[in-house]
């Protein structure tokens, strides 16, 4: 069960959840978003047309947000303002993964571009998979994740997986043994989990030599799959679908929440303390690692799509431009 908890009221709010955000060529928030407690709404400087933004990433230092026809923004501000980048693409972009200087930013129809000096030039490698008995097209990619320097996964259309070992250059299909489009992906190490339409979960523990099912015993689309550790992870999924396994993933139990509207992103700071977001400006918050949660207020009931937190941080996204700060006092 979860509960709500009061917070101080903010100062103002793809395809399965396209998010939208007005802007020119920056975006400032406002000096009273920027210094409240709790959750508020950051309303950016509305300039020109609206342009959709699909994932964020945060890492203490830079903030950077990924949408259509090509859309980068990033911060180096810690929000209080937005830049873009040009990265010379111009199809949808899904996903974004850093570490360290490297930047990774996957897209539709095979769009990745790569940066190894911390995002001040892109290199454009789009990727054609060629695959037997499958859409000709080029697929549309919407997870990466890198576990080092060199080793790294994608997933996307029609059961794709997809893995590199020298950085992104290079990438080699895996057999995924599943037709399902698969929208997240979490790895630690050799061990790694795929989620996607249709109640599917899939998982490796060589790398991705080999993948099997595991049994979420739901039909329901999943979203996102985050593992704390080897054993203890989370899926989140549609109509309030949140999953929790102790044992790898070999078992999934579902967590009883009041809650319909769909969940997608989830972000930890450490092993207890987690949020997960959804539809209907949801927001609920873990102290113990994801067997308990406490509804939080949002001061939205706009939909949200993607969270990222570091330390006592985080942004949320959210449909026709929403974004959400969180800042707590520690």
């Amino acid at each position: 069960m979860i509960r709500r908890k009061s917070v101080k009221p903010s100062n103002r709010s793809i395809n399965r959840g396209l998010l939208a955000v007005a802007l020119s060529n920056l975006f400032v928030l406002s000096a009273g978003a920027y210094f409240q407690e709790g959750w508020s709404v950051v309303e950016p400087i509305r300039s020109g047309g609206k342009v959709a933004i699909n994932a964020v990433y945060y890492e203490g230092r830079e903030i950077w947000l990924v949408g259509a026809d090509g859309m980068v923004l990033r911060s180096r501000t810690d929000g209080r303002a937005f830049e873009k980048v040009e990265v010379g693409i111009d199809a949808g972009l899904n996903d974004v993964y850093g570490r360290r200087d490297r930047l990774w930013i996957i897209g539709d129809k095979g769009a990745l571009a790569i940066s190894t000096d911390g995002g001040r030039s892109f290199v454009k490698n789009p990727q054609r998979v060629h695959r037997r008995g499958k859409t000709e097209q080029a697929p549309d990619f919407y997870s990466v994740q890198f576990i080092d320097n060199d080793r790294g996964y994608i997933v996307g259309d029609e059961g794709l997986i997809l893995a590199s070992t020298d950085g992104g250059i290079s990438w080699q299909e895996q057999s995924s043994g599943t037709d399902a489009q698969l929208f997240h992906l979490c790895f630690r190490g050799k061990r790694g989990w795929v989620v996607g339409t249709g109640g599917a979960v899939i998982h490796t523990d060589d790398g991705g030599r080999n993948w099997y099912p595991q049994r979420s015993g739901v039909s329901d689309d999943l979203n996102r799959v985050y593992f704390l550790d080897d054993r203890n992870g989370l899926i989140t999924g549609d109509k309030g679908l949140l999953m929790r396994t102790e044992n790898g993933g070999a078992t999934w139990e579902r967590v009883q929440l009041n809650v319909r509207d769909a969940l997608f992103g989830i972000s930890f700071i450490d092993k207890n303390t987690g949020w997960v977001v959804g539809y209907g400006g949801r927001i609920i918050r873990t102290y113990d690692g994801g067997r308990n949660w406490v509804e939080q207020e949002s001061a939205t009931e706009g939909d949200l799509f993607a969270v990222s937190f570091y330390k006592n941080r985080g942004y949320a996204i959210g449909r026709d431009g929403l974004i959400l700060r969180y800042y707590e006092r520690r």
